[in-house]
């Protein structure tokens, strides 16, 4: 039987202006995750036209189109709650200094 014993691994803390940099990098990326979708779209559009111009229906887009918009409203809602979540850190992390 082995008694060697394990070392503890090291338990961290972290306060709140960890958490608000985390949420605030959050919110950040997900914008630009926001932005990249708004670009997408914009392109899937022009495509469309002028597929469209092709005697393509532009009803081949609607999936897509589809897919787009609930990718976009998911974005927008994790963006607005990384936001929300880094300002209640930002008003924690000014209280405590």
């Amino acid at each position: 039987m082995n008694t060697q014993s394990q070392p503890i691994a090291e338990v961290k803390t972290y306060d709140d202006g960890d958490l608000l940099d985390a949420y605030a990098v959050a919110h950040e990326s997900t914008e630009w995750l926001s932005t990249l979708i708004t670009q997408i779209k914009k392109e899937v559009k022009k495509t469309q036209k002028d597929l469209e111009e092709r005697g393509i229906h532009p009803a081949h887009f609607y999936t897509l189109e589809n897919l787009l918009g609930l990718t976009e409203y998911f974005a927008e809602d994790r963006a607005n709650f990384f936001d929300v979540q880094r300002e209640e850190y930002e008003k924690k992390w000014d209280a405590s200094k």
